[in-house]
């Protein structure tokens, strides 16, 4: 009778445990985050599709999957800039209430410094506008009462989302985009 020892069955049940959280994690992403690349991957790898390339059903005249059909920005975002109800916590230095728009390639729209915030999301990308927090461990704090939601999209994703600094990785991920959200 065959003895399974310690060097057998833990690779065994790592290999168990690691499907599980892959299986738990795509369960709690959203539909388009399922199919995402994982942050700080190389989307250029052979194995991923060559984006700029023309579809193979098309002649290449028609706008890729990244590329807005009408001819505008590929960066188009809506930023409205509010303060929470948390009592006692006085905002930022600088921070004001009131809504900007942001287009980028050309940089334009309303935004304070559209340049930084725009070179802030081409460093980025759209990891900081899609991370979901509410299923991470964070650190007990808060940082302040400022709440920006932003909408619209970046290079074909769209985004709706909120940032504000009511724990620990929020305040991180405020300030991973603070270009954008507070010049």
């Amino acid at each position: 009778m065959a003895q399974h020892t310690i060097a057998t069955a833990l690779p065994t049940r790592l290999a168990a445990l690691a499907a599980l959280g892959l299986l738990l994690t795509a369960c709690g992403n959203e539909p388009t985050e399922v199919g995402a690349p994982a942050p700080g991957s190389d989307e250029s790898s052979p194995s991923a599709p060559d984006q700029d390339a023309p579809s193979e059903e098309g002649d290449g005249t028609e706008p890729q999957e990244n590329e807005p059909a009408d001819g505008s920005s590929d960066i188009e975002l809506t930023i409205e800039r509010s303060l929470g109800d948390e009592d006692g916590l006085t905002p930022e230095s600088g921070f004001e209430e009131g809504v900007w728009t942001l287009t980028c390639a050309p940089e334009s729209g309303d935004h304070p410094d559209p340049e930084a915030a725009c070179t802030e999301i081409e460093e980025v990308g759209t990891d900081p506008f899609l991370l979901d927090t509410s299923t991470m461990t964070c650190t007990m704090q808060i940082g302040g009462p400022e709440v920006v939601r932003v909408t619209g999209h970046i290079d074909g994703t769209e985004i709706d989302t909120e940032f504000n600094k009511r724990n620990g990785c929020e305040i991180e991920r405020f300030s991973e985009v603070e270009a954008v959200i507070n010049p």
